[in-house]
C-alpha cells in the first residue's frame, strides 16, 4: 500500500499546510471549522483555510480525500448545532458543504485495504444500531456509510454520555475514544480505524487494538502499516 499523509482535526490551525506540497495521497480527517478561542485562531482563519483545502481537493480529486467531522455536521443543518457553532458563518460553510460544485468533495469515510479513515470512529454500538439502515446502501462499508450520510444525516448526530449525549453509542462523527476502551469487541477486528476527534495530550499517536487516534495538531504518515510523524523535508 502506498504511503498516505493524514491530516487530523484542524479547527483553523495551520499545521496542515505542508500537505499542499505532498505528492501522494492525502486524507483530511475532518473538523476544519470552529477554532478554540484560546488558541488564537479565528473563524475566518478556519473559513479561509477550508476554501484553500477545497481548492486543493479540486485540483487533485483522485488523491485528496476530505472527510466530514462533527464540526461540519452542524453547518449542514442548524438543528445539529453543538459546541462552538457559529451562526454568523453558517451560510458560508453551508454553501461549501452543500453547494452544487463542492458538496461531492466531502465524504464520511474512506477505506483503503484494511484501514478505515473516519473522523471519530465506528463503534460496535452504533454499527449494531444502524446496520439494517446502511447495509442495503452499497456493497462495501465505505459505500454504505457514505450513502447513509447522504440520506439520513440525523443518524450521525448521535452522541453518548462521554460527549454529553444520551444515545447508546456515538456516531462515526461523535464517538469518543473512551467508547472504544469500554467495548469488549469491535464491529470488525480485521479493520484498523484511523481517527481524530478526541484530543490527545501526548505528542504521539494513541493506539489500542484496532484504533489509531491522531488528534494532536500534527501531520502523520501511514507508512508500513503504522502512523508516524510526518517530517517536512528541507
Amino acid at each position: 500500500m502506498e504511503e498516505i499523509l493524514i491530516v487530523p482535526d484542524i479547527h483553523g490551525r495551520n499545521f496542515w499546510r505542508p500537505a499542499l506540497d505532498y505528492k501522494g495521497m492525502v486524507i483530511f480527517l475532518g473538523d476544519y471549522t470552529d477554532p478554540y478561542p484560546q488558541e488564537g485562531f479565528t473563524q475566518d482563519d478556519a473559513y479561509q483555510g477550508l476554501l484553500e483545502i477545497v481548492d486543493f481537493k479540486k485540483q487533485n480529486p483522485d488523491r485528496v480525500i476530505l472527510l466530514v467531522g462533527n464540526h461540519e455536521l452542524h453547518y449542514y443543518n442548524r438543528s445539529f448545532a453543538s459546541g462552538r457553532f457559529d451562526a454568523n458563518y453558517f451560510e458560508r460553510y453551508n454553501a461549501i458543504l452543500t453547494g452544487e460544485e463542492t458538496a461531492g468533495l466531502f465524504q464520511v469515510c474512506k477505506q483503503i485495504d484494511k484501514f478505515l479513515f473516519i473522523h471519530a470512529g465506528l463503534t460496535k454500538g452504533w454499527y449494531d444500531t444502524h446496520f439494517n439502515e446502511f447495509s442495503p446502501l452499497g456493497n462495501t462499508l465505505e459505500e454504505q456509510l457514505n450513502n447513509l450520510f447522504l440520506s439520513k444525516k440525523e443518524a450521525f448526530d448521535e452522541a453518548c454520555r462521554y460527549r454529553g449525549g444520551f444515545h447508546r453509542a456515538g456516531s462515526p462523527l461523535w464517538a469518543d475514544a473512551n467508547e472504544f476502551l469500554d467495548e469488549v469487541d469491535h464491529y470488525d477486528n480485521t479493520v484498523r480505524q484511523i481517527i481524530g476527534h478526541t484530543q490527545l495530550k501526548i505528542d504521539r499517536p494513541y493506539t489500542k487494538a484496532n484504533i489509531c487516534l491522531l488528534d494532536n495538531r500534527q501531520l502523520y504518515l501511514l507508512k508500513n502499516g503504522k502512523a508516524v510523524k510526518y517530517i517536512v523535508s528541507q
